[in-house]
Formats: C-alpha cells, sequence, structure tokens
C-alpha cells in the first residue's frame, strides 16, 4: 500500500498564482532605484499579501549589488524551491 503523501508545507501551494501576484507587486516599483528603502517597501507589501493569504509560499528578500559596478544593481525575490 502506498503511502498518502503531504504537502511540504503543510498545505498546497499554487506557485504559479502565487508568482504571478508577486510579479505584479514588484510592477509597482520597476522604475525606482534598487535601495534598501524598497527592499523594505516590498518586504512590507507581500508581508501584508502573505497576512491575506495570498503568498504562502516562504520568499527571501535580496538587494543584490555589483561591487565592480559592470552590472546593475536589483532587488531579487527568492522563492523557496522545494514546494
Amino acid at each position: 500500500m502506498r503511502k498518502q503523501e503531504h504537502p511540504f508545507y503543510g498545505h498546497e501551494i499554487f506557485r504559479h498564482r502565487q508568482q504571478e501576484t508577486i510579479q505584479k507587486i514588484l510592477e509597482k516599483y520597476k522604475n525606482e532605484a534598487p535601495t534598501s528603502e524598497l527592499k523594505m517597501k516590498i518586504w512590507n507589501e507581500l508581508q501584508w499579501e502573505k497576512h491575506l493569504g495570498n503568498i504562502t509560499i516562504p520568499f527571501k528578500i535580496a538587494l543584490r549589488q555589483d561591487p565592480s559596478g559592470k552590472f546593475p544593481e536589483y532587488v531579487e525575490i527568492l522563492l523557496d524551491t522545494k514546494v
């Protein structure tokens, strides 16, 4: 008999839908410079969506900067790949 599998975080996570929600949030900030203040704005908005239940996938936010200045700075949203 096959063991019933349970979702890793205790509930189903529909990555595609949640990624669309995150993309919509990021779209609002596309013309802003990548700063720690912008990172905090995005973090607060994602946490609000998490509170509402629209985002359940675990995530982290990183501000990426190239010390050499060859590549532009950007804010990156890292989604948990285990789901």
